[in-house]
């Protein structure tokens, strides 16, 4: 069990040699799990002795940077998972770069941590993490399914739209490129959608986050 052990010795009564401790056992490692709903849902830790974790998604750390500070007084160590450490290590230089004890290791990133118990070893120390979940494919996520829907529907629209301007003989009287537009940003919001990724958002993603 990886746990820090502080002991507070106050006297029975004064005169006393007898001493009553207090021992308060502290969590040595906090994980923040920065993924999204849907992600969480299909590949999550599992509870344990060994350390502790929050989901907290990425666009909500921003409100809670000062609680994870806050938790250094409790834990060693706070690290910051993701699935390729690519968002943990954004979110690490924007708003906990001055402290040394949030970190990032690419150990504890969920493209590296298999279904059930992983071996892990941190600061020489090894440790068993427990990964639960579903690999099956999820809908657990609001803008998940509207991006699906609006890539079906426009896909839907630009082929129909298509094929009665075929069937009425006018495609070379008219300008397709906006139909054409309209297809491929339908194929993109689905492929989104299906994904689980967002193309606008890692355009704004300062921003946002």
């Amino acid at each position: 069990m990886q746990q820090n052990k502080k002991s507070a010795a106050k006297p029975l009564k004064k005169g006393c040699s007898l001493y009553i401790y207090t021992y308060i056992y502290i969590m040595k490692y906090l994980f923040i799990d920065i993924r999204k709903s849907d992600e969480v849902y299909a590949k999550h830790f599992d509870q344990s002795k060994e350390y502790s974790f929050y989901n907290i998604p990425m666009n909500m750390i921003r409100f809670n940077a000062q609680t994870i500070i806050n938790h250094l007084e409790y834990v060693d160590e706070i690290y910051i998972v993701c699935q390729s450490a690519n968002r943990s290590q954004f979110i690490k230089d924007k708003y906990f770069n001055d402290y040394k004890r949030i970190k990032v290791c690419q150990k504890l990133q969920f493209s590296k941590l298999n279904y059930g118990s992983n071996k892990v070893s941190l600061n020489n120390t090894d440790m068993r993490i427990n990964i639960i979940g579903s690999n099956a494919f999820n809908f657990y996520s609001v803008m998940r399914i509207l991006q699906t829907i609006m890539g079906i529907i426009m896909i839907l629209i630009g082929g129909y739209t298509y094929m009665q301007l075929r069937k009425a003989n006018v495609l070379k009287k008219i300008n397709s490129v906006p139909l054409i537009v309209l297809v491929l940003f339908g194929m993109m919001v689905l492929y989104n959608g299906l994904t689980s990724t967002c193309s606008i958002s890692i355009l704004l993603k300062d921003y946002l986050n």
